[in-house]
């Protein structure tokens, strides 16, 4: 009895260490049965920067601090972070000194006092989101009510949108956009404050146009019958809360819009094509939704389903990410929707976050700003990363053949890394090594391509077998003819005497 209590006891606490170093740990992935394996570190962080050590154009420590930092983007090689503290854009060079900023300050001209309004136009009251097309710097200037758009070379504005003319607009409702995205026509997708009809787009000119890609939220069983039963007002009180509000947005170099939802929202991720369907592709071994295992009653860590505050695309379209504020973590998908890697966690250290809130691309950097911290941390890829990148780009351009060579580097840094054998896999499949292509596939747990594979060598090997076949089967019908043959000469011989 004493012996079963103690080995009982082990087993308890190997499942308890073995949880929380998954927990504590900022390298993981997941298996193809969807369960958490450790993983290399894929992304480390190269640079921080914070009120310490940011400087200016001259190298010299920075008379300007970050605050509530709300989003950052890139163009041109600038970095460009929006602040909530002091309601001003931050542009930062390639060296990450702060090189200027906006809105242009005019009330130190002379000929202007603080109550023209032209200086009041270029105030900004909290800009929570940025966005940059054609030369242009987009701020969605939440409460100023407007989006506000600047000439990103004179500084000047070029356009103000507010007040959209819709009924949603008619009543108490006021237009507080909070997130951006501008396609290469012009067109304005913005996320408003207290808006559940969808994302809101506007025209070239400000116009509104139309509400686009509609949220919904599933329902347990009781919600579903109390909607049943309700009147039609009563639906019509509850339909809000049957929606969810987009909480972030971006948009790749093809016109297509991806989003992130609240984790209530049955596809928390969204890839939108101009009709408003969502048609993000979902072909990897665990659903695109941050964490798919997670504590649901633990106090050592954090609970609940991942919390997805940003998405951010990159330039080639290639890869996206999105950033899980419960976790502190960052998590980077390919578009066919394979989960690449995982990196990033919560932690008092610097590298660490404490309550992340934006990322977006840097070539092949990833650019993360933390509120809580009032920093920003450069993320670059380690040899184990690069490689996954190279060989995810060189398949999605379809050089598959290139791509196999990287897919065993990767797999010499990490022998579990399932992706990597599919690589293989397809390549050898192109290649027509169709027995070596079943091996890694099956490895891989990619049962479609192992299946072309399998009928691949089936069919070879029928070929290099049949003509035997058939051979033998000729000589075996004609030996039987010959036979046939033989006895009724024989039958007739018998009948003739």
């Amino acid at each position: 009895m004493k012996k079963n209590l103690i080995f009982l006891m082990l087993v308890v606490l190997t499942l308890l260490l073995s949880r929380t170093n998954v927990n504590a740990s900022n390298s993981y992935n997941y298996t193809p049965l969807g369960d958490v394996i450790e993983s290399a570190n894929s992304m480390s962080a190269a640079k921080i920067i914070d009120n310490s050590n940011l400087l200016d154009a001259n190298g010299n420590k920075s008379s300007i601090l970050l605050g509530e930092l709300s989003d950052v983007v890139v163009y041109e090689d600038k970095i460009y972070v929006a602040d909530l503290t002091y309601n001003h854009i931050l542009v930062l060079n390639n060296q990450y000194q702060v090189v200027d900023t906006f809105p242009k300050v005019i009330v130190d001209d002379p000929e202007t006092t603080e109550d023209d309004a032209t200086v009041n136009a270029y105030k900004l009251n909290k800009p929570s989101g940025l966005y940059i097309r054609d030369g242009k710097l987009y701020v969605a200037d939440t409460e100023n009510k407007r989006v506000v758009i600047f000439d990103i070379e004179t500084k000047e504005i070029i356009l103000e949108v507010s007040n959209p003319q819709d009924p949603t607009f008619e009543g108490n409702t006021t237009f507080k956009p909070l997130k951006i995205a501008v396609d290469r026509t012009g067109r304005m997708f913005v996320i408003a404050f207290g808006i559940f009809e969808g994302i809101m787009d506007f025209n070239p000119d400000g116009s509104f146009s139309r509400f686009y890609g509609t949220n919904s939220v599933s329902m347990n069983f009781f919600e579903a019958l109390v909607y049943k039963l309700s009147s039609e007002a009563q639906r019509e009180k509850q339909s809000l809360k049957l929606q969810s509000s987009f909480v972030n947005i971006d948009i790749d170099q093809f016109g297509y819009v991806y989003t992130v939802s609240k984790p209530e929202v049955e596809n928390v991720i969204k890839k939108i094509n101009f009709k408003g369907a969502d048609i993000l592709n979902k072909n990897g071994y665990v659903l695109p939704v941050g964490d798919a295992i997670y504590e649901e009653y633990d106090d050592s860590v954090p609970v609940g389903k991942s919390n997805i505050v940003d998405v951010a695309v990159s330039a080639d379209g290639y890869f996206y990410s999105i950033l899980d504020s419960r976790r502190g973590r960052v998590f980077s998908y390919d578009n066919e929707g394979n989960l690449l890697y995982i990196f990033g966690q919560l932690g008092s250290q610097s590298s660490m976050f404490r309550q992340p809130t934006s990322l977006t691309y840097y070539n092949n950097n990833i650019i993360v700003t933390d509120n809580m911290n009032k920093s920003i941390i450069v993320f670059e890829p380690t040899p184990f990363g690069d490689l996954i990148n190279q060989a995810t780009t060189l398949y999605l351009q379809a050089k598959y053949s290139e791509t196999k060579e990287l897919w065993e580097e990767v797999l010499k840094l990490n022998s579990n890394y399932f992706l990597a054998y599919n690589g293989i896999g397809k390549a050898q499949l192109r290649e027509g090594n169709y027995e070596d292509a079943m091996i890694n596939l099956e490895l891989g747990h990619d049962q479609y391509n192992y299946s072309k594979a399998f009928e691949q060598y089936r069919n070879e090997k029928l070929d290099n077998v049949l003509p035997y076949v058939l051979m033998v089967a000729f000589l075996g019908l004609g030996f039987l003819f010959y036979k046939s043959l033989r006895n009724s000469i024989e039958r007739e011989k018998e009948g003739g005497e």
